[in-house]
């Protein structure tokens, strides 16, 4: 059987199609938390990682590029 096009399948269950969006009362609820806030968002750079951290990773950074950069010459030149 062919149906005409202006009508729809509806053998579907409603709970299916409200799985498909997902809870939007929740969704809802946080809109509104964040539209109270004034859209104020805490700036990820504002962690306050100790500088002794900071100075450590990137100094351990900059020793794997200086190796890195002795091995490729050590290939290179071979």
């Amino acid at each position: 059987m062919v149906m005409p096009m202006s009508e729809r399948d509806t053998d579907f269950p409603a709970a299916a199609e409200d799985s498909a969006y997902g809870d939007s009362s929740g969704s809802t609820a946080e809109f509104r938390a964040f539209a109270s806030s004034g859209g104020e968002t805490q700036s990820p750079w504002s962690m306050r990682a100790p500088g002794r951290k900071v100075a450590m990773l990137a100094g351990i950074v900059i020793a794997v590029a200086i190796v890195l950069v002795i091995i490729a010459l050590a290939v290179l030149n071979a």
